[in-house]
């Protein structure tokens, strides 16, 4: 009973902005549903879609106040809040007045239910690629950074390719890919590795030059062969640099697959903002925006909940 009182326990000092937070939400809900907006297109939208994201973002406020404790959770739920209700007023009064390119909150949340099954097609196809080329560059990026970390003839000739690789745009290579490999999805899939092997590769060589050289002369000592020293070693001691270049380059990736995919894909989250981006429908173009916003924020968090399960005997 104690730790459910303790866990459900605000920091002294944000009362004030926490009921500020509430009633924002409270006006946008009564807005949503009580009040007529304006529009050139006479485009009117089920404002229930948008109601839902409203309690969605207030329960994850709360969620982040009882885990964190921290008054800026209090403090971003208020900025989010405001923010829906300048967009929601100014759309309502008839300040903006171009529906098409800026579209009301109901008429964008309300994509996700209007189209949901072709969004949760293309977000299939999507991870689908990120999936295996994100692990193929992994696996291949720490092999190779393993042993170019430790033998220093293979570094001396690999890392200053890197070097020169790493500064190109991964994206940059997408209409070549397009044009030289049997499919589109080989070509996605390509693009996707280029823009994780090159960082993995380079954050396992740091890692393996950073390793204490008395570990290195200890693990000898007890008779450890190369490939044990690789395995048994040097990686559980680079797994920390390596899941961080990991975890920065997810993002680049996914931006990566997306570029690609609306370079000629048909399927995924890059073809759909492509697609609608041509039938001029910007409604969907924002929600397919927001649900790349979405995804990348979830896959960031599951690497960082990665970490810290995978590297706890690092803290």
């Amino acid at each position: 009973m104690k730790k459910v009182k303790e866990f459900f326990s605000i920091p002294k000092g944000c009362l004030l902005e926490l009921i500020l937070m509430v009633i924002l939400f409270g006006v946008n809900e009564v807005l949503a549903f009580t009040m007529p907006y304006y529009s050139v297109h006479k485009a009117y939208y089920d404002g229930g879609a948008y109601g839902v994201v409203l309690i969605l973002v207030l329960l994850l406020c709360f969620l982040r106040l009882f885990l964190t404790k921290k008054k800026s959770a209090v403090d971003l739920g208020v900025i989010l809040f405001a923010f829906f209700l300048l967009w929601e007023v100014s759309y309502k009064a008839g300040l903006v007045k171009n529906d098409l390119l800026i579209p009301s909150p109901e008429g964008l949340f309300h994509v996700f239910v209007e189209k949901h099954e072709e969004l949760i097609k293309d977000v299939k196809g999507s991870i689908n690629l990120l999936f295996f080329g994100y692990l193929l560059a992994v696996v291949l990026g720490t092999l190779l950074g393993l042993t170019a970390g430790w033998f220093g003839r293979i570094r001396e000739i690999t890392l200053p390719i890197s070097n020169v690789i790493t500064l190109i745009p991964p994206l940059m290579f997408s209409a070549y890919l397009i044009m030289i490999l049997p499919t589109f999805r080989a070509a996605a899939i390509a693009v996707i590795f280029f823009a994780v092997f090159w960082p993995t590769f380079q954050g396992t060589v740091t890692g393996v030059g950073r390793i204490d050289r008395k570990v290195i002369e200890a693990a000898r000592t007890m008779g450890v062969s190369n490939v044990g020293m690789l395995f048994k070693v040097i990686f559980p001691y680079c797994l920390p640099d390596i899941i961080t270049s990991v975890s920065r380059s997810l993002r680049g990736a996914f931006m990566c697959l997306a570029g690609a995919e609306m370079l000629g894909m048909n399927l995924g989250i890059g073809y759909f903002v492509e697609k609608y981006k041509s039938l001029a429908d910007y409604r969907c173009v924002l929600a397919g925006i927001v649900t790349v916003g979405i995804i990348t924020t979830l896959a960031d968090l599951l690497v960082g909940k990665l970490r810290a399960v995978l590297i706890r005997w690092k803290d």
